[in-house]
């Protein structure tokens, strides 16, 4: 195998491993198949095809004398991580700009994928403001606002510790579900608030899979029906979760019935 080989396998290599953690941090898909080409391009090779969905994305260079190279990556778990993906669009941008050495590219893409994800004062501080105002939202008490602040914490600190572990997406929002709506009827059989359907709907805006909907409708507007239908789906199954986790509780109450 040629230098020129070796070269494009380890340009294919570092874009769609930059490509993939794009796409576990909820980016578009258009916006990655983009990503893994102009890499590709800016390293030389003038010929590039991608095709990606949200749990693959595969790519194939062809180098002028006409030989193939393609590799693809298969993708298990994402999530939405905005910080990372702002880090992950400033290395595309510094590698078509500056085309720095591959190795020296592929460490900075190391350092950014291994960071580990920290305690967040202002995403707790959000998750908290955010359950209070939509229950005030959905004409709920100050008493229930105030009931849903704590619970709105708890969905942050197991978003943050647990769900990384690598959990089944759909029954860690089943357990996150179950677990809220449990302790709004908790907070309200001891007199810490007033309407536990209140309190639940102001953390179910914490769960809601709403940037996933709106990708999933955004992708389709831009020809990457496949990938939408895909997020369309699970979103809906999702939903689907939420509604079964917070049933539990108020079935096993009586609430409801």
């Amino acid at each position: 195998m040629t230098d020129y080989d070796v070269n494009a396998e380890k340009v294919l290599s570092l874009a769609l491993d930059l490509g993939k953690s794009m796409v576990k941090c909820s980016a578009e898909i258009n916006r990655v198949e983009e990503t893994v080409i102009r890499i590709c391009y800016a390293y030389g090779i003038k010929k590039a095809q991608v095709f990606s969905i949200i749990s693959l994305i595969t790519a194939t260079v062809i180098e002028d004398n006409g030989q193939p190279h393609t590799q693809t990556r298969r993708i298990y778990a994402y999530s939405t991580n905005f910080g990372r993906l702002e880090k992950l669009n400033a290395l595309s941008r510094k590698i078509c700009e500056e085309t720095p050495d591959i190795d020296e590219a592929r460490k900075e893409l190391n350092e950014i994928c291994s960071e580990e994800k920290t305690f967040s004062v202002k995403a707790c501080i959000g998750h908290i403001v955010a359950a209070s105002a939509f229950t005030i939202f959905f004409r709920g008490t100050v008493l229930d606002a105030l009931a849903a602040a704590p619970i709105g914490l708890i969905i942050y600190l197991m978003n943050a510790y647990i769900k990384a572990r690598g959990m089944s997406r759909l029954f860690f929002t089943a357990l996150t579900s179950a677990l809220a709506g449990t302790l709004a009827l908790i907070f309200v059989r001891i007199g810490f608030g007033d309407n536990p359907g209140t309190i639940m709907i102001g953390d179910i805006m914490l769960i809601i899979p709403g940037l996933m909907l709106i990708n999933s409708v955004r992708e389709m507007l831009c020809g990457d029906v496949m990938s939408g239908l895909l997020r369309l789906l699970e979103s809906i199954i999702i939903a689907m979760s939420i509604a079964c986790g917070f049933a539990i509780p108020l079935l096993l109450s009586g609430y409801i019935l």
